[in-house]
């Protein structure tokens, strides 16, 4: 995972299990993944997540339809094992 995501994408294991969530919540990454698969904009997801930051939303999506689920799954199993 890029560093400048890990400003936006978190794993804690003692938040969801150690699932990623958006940085400063507890929302699942997958959850938000799953919203833009299902045609949520941008401007819906703020209005979703009225509490978090509208840049991190912006850059998580940015993120995820570039590099794909897979490749924050992938980064999550080398981070919770390293």
């Amino acid at each position: 995972m890029p560093k400048a995501l890990k400003n936006y994408i978190s794993y804690n294991p003692s938040i969801l299990s150690g699932n990623a969530t958006v940085s400063g919540t507890r929302i699942p990454v997958d959850r938000v993944f799953s919203l833009v698969k299902q045609g949520y904009s941008t401007s819906s997801l703020e209005e979703e997540f009225p509490h978090v930051e509208p840049k991190k939303i912006q850059n998580l999506i940015a993120y995820l339809m570039r590099a794909g689920l897979d490749a924050y799954e992938t980064s999550r199993k080398i981070q919770v094992t390293s």
